[in-house]
């Protein structure tokens, strides 16, 4: 095979592998954080400073919920809460 064949694969192979963990990162958040937090636990465990450090870069941030978690838009009724989602939509006939 041609030289340049191997790096069209190549390239190919990488595309899909970074198409592929997209993906999983949008359809499956929970399976990918767990993943991520695997691997970085272990890079942790290393004794090289340079792999704790990635270890370090790699952590997922913590799951937050509660007040201050950014699980929603804040406690009490302040009025800055956020417009539904729903609107009620109106049919208008021809003239």
């Amino acid at each position: 095979m041609n030289h340049a064949l191997w790096w069209q694969y190549a390239v190919i192979a990488a595309l899909v592998t970074v198409s592929t963990l997209y993906m999983l990162r949008k359809l499956a958040p929970a399976v990918s954080w767990r993943w991520q937090a695997r691997m970085a636990s272990w890079l942790l465990r290393r004794r090289g400073g340079m792999w704790q450090a990635l270890g370090r870069r790699w952590l997922p941030p913590a799951k937050g919920g509660g007040c201050g978690g950014g699980a929603c838009d804040g406690c009490g009724d302040s009025g800055d809460a956020l417009p539904p989602l729903e609107q009620k939509i109106q049919f208008h006939r021809r003239r």
